[in-house]
């Protein structure tokens, strides 16, 4: 079930207790520190699904992406059960293995 919490320092985030993906929206306020708002469009059942469902809406979203600039290309994020995400914050640099 998708839930609206607050996180350690007291800020609005949204939680799901199942494997979920969120979708950070450019707000299209271009500034410092752009702002993404963020949504959890999917529950799953476990993280294979949630990256498949992930993978699906990365490509319905990729050609309206290319046309963006990178910092404004909206982004989705797996996130497994319990996991609390901002409601708004700026972009997220992509981890590297």
């Amino acid at each position: 079930m998708i839930q609206e919490t607050l996180n350690s320092k007291q800020r609005p985030a949204l939680t799901s207790n199942r494997w979920h993906v969120v979708h950070a929206r450019w707000s299209g306020e271009p500034g410092n520190g752009s702002t993404f708002i963020r949504s959890i469009v999917s529950e799953h059942d476990d993280q294979e699904s949630a990256l498949q469902g992930a993978r699906e809406i990365v490509a319905r979203l990729a050609q309206q992406m290319a046309a963006r600039p990178l910092a404004e290309r909206d982004q989705l994020f797996v996130r497994k059960p319990g996991f609390r995400s901002l409601k708004s914050a700026g972009r997220v640099d992509r981890r590297r293995s």
